[in-house]
């Protein structure tokens, strides 16, 4: 029974890892060969820092390399150890519930991989809030050139594809519409997947609890509470002032529990601090 809920709470967390790796990358923006030609020209011509006797960097510029979205290198491989430990964690919950009623060391241990997971997923979900990734950057770039192109039409009138000030300013009015629907886009990305990490996170701390007491519970009260957390994890905020409230009430309830409050100290300290986390913190 009570593996039901740790199989519910990493189909959660995967999804919620699999959402924030999307958001963290760029994806290729194709972009009107003429447009782009005259981005590469222009920048070749004003750039002073391009060094030309680096082929591989003038390559990159000709080429179009897609950028990363300025993520830190290692980013992606602290989200795989995420899922890893959750790997690690499901592996003993597989076995939970043949362990004894009275053993709760070993069901206390078996917990441990799933509350580290359950206060990175929030810590995630704060930093997206915080420092918000710009998933959509290759969209806005496109708009730029658009912006610059139709800049120059306006500052010369003179060049062969004339068009009238009035046309101009109506494209312009154009792309700046199309911004802001970028911007929007972007958003309701970015709360789907905080969404999905409040999820993870709630069930996780739920979970947490129930194991907490588990050796206590019969197998009628276990099947109601594992019901009740399946049931309710349904939280979908699309908007930032309901995430942002969703958020604020799971940490104060994490804070609340002696144990999570201290794995979220440990690990904020360690991404704080950048220094590698106790092995023995999240480690059955």
């Amino acid at each position: 029974m009570l593996r039901v809920t740790a199989e519910n709470f990493r189909n959660q967390a995967v999804d919620a890892i699999t959402s924030v790796k999307k958001i963290y990358q760029l994806d290729e923006l194709p972009i009107d060969a003429r447009v782009s030609r005259d981005f590469i020209v222009e920048q070749l011509l004003t750039d002073r820092t391009i060094n030309f006797g680096d082929p591989r960097e003038i390559d990159k510029i000709i080429s179009g390399e897609n950028q990363s979205n300025n993520q830190p290198s290692d980013f992606d491989r602290e989200l795989d150890a995420l899922q890893a430990e959750y790997d690690t964690a499901v592996e003993i919950f597989n076995n939970l519930e043949t362990i004894d009623y009275g053993s709760a060391r070993i069901v206390a241990q078996t917990a441990k991989p799933a509350r580290c997971l359950t206060v990175k997923m929030l810590l995630l979900a704060k930093q997206i809030q915080e420092k918000p990734p710009k998933p959509n950057n290759p969209q806005r770039v496109l708009i730029g050139l658009k912006l610059q192109q139709l800049r120059k039409k306006y500052n010369n009138p003179n060049t062969s594809s004339q068009i009238g000030t009035e046309e101009i300013k109506r494209q312009v009015a154009e792309q700046i519409d199309e911004w802001v629907k970028v911007n929007a886009t972007e958003q309701q990305i970015l709360n789907e997947s905080t969404s999905r990490l409040l999820i993870a996170a709630d069930t996780g701390r739920k979970l947490s609890k129930l194991i907490d007491e588990y050796p206590t519970l019969s197998f009628e009260a276990i099947a109601i509470r594992v019901t009740n957390i399946v049931g309710v994890a349904n939280f979908t905020g699309r908007d930032y002032s309901s995430i942002i409230s969703k958020m604020n009430s799971i940490e104060q309830s994490i804070n609340e529990d002696k144990t999570l409050k201290e794995f979220l100290r440990q690990v904020s300290l360690r991404r704080i601090n950048s220094q590698p986390l106790d092995t023995k913190l999240c480690q059955g």
